[in-house]
């Protein structure tokens, strides 16, 4: 029998290590509340915070008569930015998510680049409110703006199994500390998820750490599941292997000086228009524009046996090589040593383009656009429970576009905010002991199973139903398919065997409970692309191509009720974009003519 080691109280429960967790302690903090991290990692420097490769900002109205940024552009106003963000999401935002992402972005967004200002950390701006900076620059000043707070005590590698209640109220969570295998019951008056989104697919992005804990967690604990449909992909290294998941591919393709061809397994030229070559290096939105071009390539079976398409460089001198890859560890210098893109070397890839004439590239999961379903406040329905950036959704409709670094951050303040705010003159509730023996029990029944699927079996099994199910462009057939494919693996998975008995670092338990919670998020994505019969931002379907603003401009919400999922529509929350006419549009004409493409994510450098 397991037993609670210990139990750790508090007002505000903070559960992740990235943008979102660290800006919700520091925001609770401020508003007086004692204030407890947990992060499966180590807080700041876990998770896929580390892994930012780009660039964050405010519209550049705010950056230039607030902030007075040298360079900026006014007239990318906040009025621009509110309605980039809910056109360039298929109008499936909810606008006052969005309102509160314009609003408070340039005070959060400053305040955290000061913060690495004060360590030495460098941000490079550019117009019209935007600056580079690196996943562990970013993570250095996160940490920062932590130090400065009193009452935040972090708990690091301690992943937490599930949530804790008392009735309908969220009162905590259940830890497992990886590292002395105790159990830790945390009792708090509030309670914030920021732990990221999720990624079950066999080739992983350089975001790996996407296992979809928190959106599982509140799902089981009684909230809404929304927009998980919607997947955004970006293209992703194939090969070398030992570049296999890096997004340098991709950001190779955002310099303009960069070309390639793009050609399938047999070596012929992919027709792709030349107006989304183009936008690849302007717009974000190409990678809409990749997934829906290259969805149809491989749908046709011209993939390679990696389900991925090769960048030809046949055409070009070794000397034009080079003056690509001059461009790319240029717009590198001064993050990086000369040469490297987050440890990897930007010469060796070049090098092995020149030697091979062509490289192996597919693509890998970027960002999940739906989640925990929340209101402006960050609020999940749930009495106690709150949830922020990536496990959330409702910010970006059916296609994100605008800074993701930016909503968990924004998101992660307000959540802080709110929670200790409405938390102040509440009394502690403690959970009820039959939520604590579940959750206790769940981990005794993984540890005590014998001779079931194995978690190596497991993982195989859900990527590869995951691959065939949420790909790029999807049917009824393969969805139908893979809905089915997730329900017989939830049974088998039921009675997943470890060979590890104890709770010492195990990390065959912990990864038995990530499957778990990745194959919860999976199976409701599947049964939401199913039932969503239209193409809209990154949900495209080959048997349904039309944007349907007649039957779907709805957003599509999950409700878990005696363990079955419970589908169902909602309106979007419309504040000052109306709805679009009801009529059904030809998707890539509509992504070709409309003016869509966020603009202060367009690298103007």
């Amino acid at each position: 029998m397991l037993k609670i080691a210990k139990k750790v109280v508090t007002d505000v429960l903070v559960i992740g290590g990235g943008g979102a967790a660290c800006t919700a302690a520091v925001a609770a903090s401020r508003n007086g509340a004692k204030v407890v991290m947990v992060s499966k990692g180590k807080v700041g420097n876990s998770g896929n915070t580390i892994m930012i490769g780009g660039s964050y900002g405010m519209d550049g109205e705010s950056a230039y008569y607030d902030y007075k940024i040298p360079g900026a552009d006014p007239s990318f106003t906040r009025e621009v930015m509110f309605e980039s963000i809910v056109n360039d999401g298929f109008n499936l935002s909810n606008q006052k998510i969005v309102q509160q992402f314009v609003d408070d972005s340039p005070r959060i967004v400053y305040e955290v680049k000061q913060w690495g200002e004060e360590l030495g950390e460098r941000f490079d701006f550019y117009p019209p409110g935007n600056w580079d900076v690196t996943g562990r620059s970013f993570g250095r000043a996160l940490i920062n703006g932590i130090k400065k707070c009193e009452n935040i005590t972090i708990y690091n590698d301690v992943s937490v199994t599930d949530l804790l209640k008392s009735g309908d109220k969220v009162t905590g969570a259940l830890g497992m500390d990886l590292y002395n295998g105790e159990l830790i019951q945390f009792e708090a008056k509030a309670t914030i998820l920021g732990t990221g989104g999720f990624q079950p697919y066999t080739l992983k992005s350089s975001n790996t750490d996407s296992t979809g804990d928190g959106q599982a967690m509140a799902y089981r604990a009684g909230a809404k599941l929304a927009d998980m449909e919607f997947i955004l992909f970006m293209v992703t290294a194939i090969e070398p292997k030992e570049y296999r998941g890096s997004i340098l591919p991709a950001l190779c393709t955002f310099r303009a000086a960069f070309d390639y061809d793009a050609v399938d397994a047999s070596g012929k030229l992919i027709d792709i228009p030349k107006k989304v070559r183009e936008m690849e290096s302007v717009s974000e939105m190409a990678k809409v524009l990749d997934m829906y071009y290259y969805g149809k390539v491989l749908n046709e079976g011209r993939g390679t046996k990696n389900d991925g398409f090769y960048f030809d460089f046949h055409r070009f001198t070794d000397e034009e090589i080079d003056r690509m890859f001059d461009a790319v560890m240029e717009h590198f210098e001064g993050f990086y040593p000369h040469g490297y893109y987050h440890g990897e070397s930007i010469i060796n890839y070049r090098d092995y383009i020149k030697k091979h004439r062509r490289i192996e590239v597919g693509f890998g999961g970027e960002y999940s656009v739906g989640g925990i379903y929340i209101d402006e406040n960050m609020m999940t329905g749930v009495p106690g429970l709150y949830a922020a950036g990536e496990v959330g959704c409702g910010a970006f409709g059916a296609n994100r576009v605008a800074d993701a670094v930016v909503e968990m951050i924004v998101q992660g303040y307000k959540a802080g905010e709110v929670a200790a705010q409405r938390s102040a003159g509440e009394v502690l509730v403690e959970a009820e002991k039959a939520s604590v023996a579940k959750a206790v029990g769940t981990l005794e029944k993984i540890l005590s199973n014998k001779g079931g699927i194995t978690v190596k079996q497991a993982k195989e099994r859900l990527q590869s139903i995951s691959d065939a199910t949420l790909k790029l462009l999807r049917n009824e057939q393969t969805l139908a398919k893979g809905v089915s494919d997730y329900e017989a693996l939830k049974e088998e998975m039921d009675n997943i065997s470890i060979t590890a008995k104890g709770l010492l670092y195990n990390r065959e338990l912990l990864e038995a409970l990530q499957l778990r919670n990745l194959l919860t998020c999976s199976t409701v994505s599947a049964k939401m692309a199913l039932m969503r019969k239209e193409s809209r931002g990154v949900h495209l379907r080959e048997d349904y191509p039309l944007i349907d603003n007649v039957d779907w401009q709805v957003r599509l919400v999950s409700e878990q009720k005696c363990d079955n999922d419970n589908l169902s529509t909602v309106l979007p929350v419309v504040t000052k974009i109306p709805m679009k006419k009801a009529e059904r549009i030809d998707y890539g004409t509509y992504v070709m003519t409309e003016d869509l493409g966020m603009k202060n994510q367009e690298d103007a450098k």
